[in-house]
């Protein structure tokens, strides 16, 4: 993995989502050390003083999911957050004239915010297409991260215009049998899942939308500044193993994990893909079982999943081959481990809760009217 002479991990991110993800965690009385260190980081490291590993924060989103007992997460915390807290990235757009000119500071200054992700607007007849790639992170540890960036985003958009802007469509590369209506109610609009990558588009109507905020000489100020931070962020190399990983993620729900299909789609030879995999002490075969035991644990978390859908969506022919799959990796059966998270899912929620009422008891005095409990 590339390092920065400082010792930071490429890519890197301002931990924006990590301040964020912390808080919520926080708010919810449940330690956040363990999960920090789970991730590879400490409590000095997301102070705001320093950059911190990208692939590191997408994991803490993660872990603090799995915390939480939410699976939309990342939609919720960016529901939570005020985009401000970007700093330097909301500012600079907010400057703008429209919100087409705002998307296009977006997508050229996103990375000082986070290096892995690289933002792309493709323009068509009808608005713009705006994808984010993630770069140097496997797309399967990335989710709640993408679902976070791709919510924040509109929420940023939406207080320059001061009007609910809606795309026209939103899509995303991961898939989700759950929240699917909060998902349509929050962006306004039909929300694809398992789609080829994620992605918002607009339409020319909104882009030529007026900004509240708009203000050309402090754009013209903040231009330097943003060029300068810029040049300083590293565009990290995208390894190939993590390219594989998401070349797979896609042809898991065809049941097709022909190493054949994978080579062509990144543009080599089978021989070349498994020579340069090795490279990375790697092989074609522990890149697709790693990825389906990452996945596994994932989609166990997902409650409205049965566990032959999980299956399924993991390309295997049936519940058989998943359940012998999944006790190799685990050392126990999905249907137990399902059982054991909804516990100690339930145990943290319980936790929380008698936390908030020891807190509303003995904290400020209660309001008038308000009813005794306990």
């Amino acid at each position: 993995m590339i390092k920065e002479t400082t010792g930071q991990v490429l890519p890197t991110a301002t931990g924006f989502a990590a301040r964020q993800a912390i808080a919520a965690v926080r708010r919810r009385n449940i330690a956040v050390e363990p999960l920090l260190q789970r991730a590879g980081l400490s409590e000095r490291d997301v102070d705001g003083q320093r950059r911190i590993s990208a692939i590191a924060q997408s994991k803490l989103l993660e872990y603090a999911a799995e915390a939480l007992g939410d699976s939309a997460f990342g939609l919720h915390l960016a529901q939570q957050t005020n985009p401000r807290e970007a700093r330097l990235l909301f500012y600079v757009t907010s400057a703008a004239t429209n919100v087409g000119d705002t998307i296009a500071l977006y997508a050229r200054y996103f990375r000082i915010v986070n290096e892995a992700v690289h933002v792309k607007p493709l323009h068509t007849q009808n608005g713009v297409i705006v994808e984010f790639n993630f770069v140097g992170v496997s797309r399967h540890h990335a989710r709640q991260s993408a679902e976070f960036t791709l919510a924040v985003t509109l929420k940023g958009l939406r207080e320059l215009v001061g009007r609910r802007v809606r795309p026209t469509k939103v899509a995303f590369a991961h898939t989700r049998s759950s929240h699917l209506r909060e998902f349509e109610r929050f962006f306004g609009s039909s929300v694809e899942f398992g789609a080829t990558s994620d992605r918002v588009s607009m339409s020319n109507e909104t882009l030529a939308l007026p900004l509240l905020t708009r203000d050309p000489h402090l754009l013209e100020m903040l231009r330097s500044l943003c060029d300068e931070a810029a040049r300083e962020r590293h565009t990290p190399a995208e390894t190939l193993r993590a390219s594989a990983e998401n070349e797979v993620q896609k042809l898991l729900l065809n049941g097709t994990l022909d190493r054949r299909a994978v080579a062509r789609a990144l543009g080599m030879s089978e021989r070349t893909l498994s020579r340069k995999l090795a490279d990375e002490g790697a092989t074609y075969a522990e890149v697709v079982d790693q990825l389906r035991r990452s996945l596994a644990l994932q989609y166990v978390n997902e409650r409205s999943l049965s566990l032959s859908q999980i299956a399924w969506l993991l390309g295997y022919e049936g519940s058989t081959s998943f359940n012998h799959a999944f006790w190799r990796w685990t050392g126990s059966s999905p249907s137990k481990v399902r059982s054991e998270q909804l516990r100690v899912s339930a145990q943290l929620r319980a936790q929380s809760q008698g936390v908030a009422k020891v807190r509303s008891k003995s904290g400020k005095p209660r309001k008038k009217g308000t009813a005794q409990t306990g």
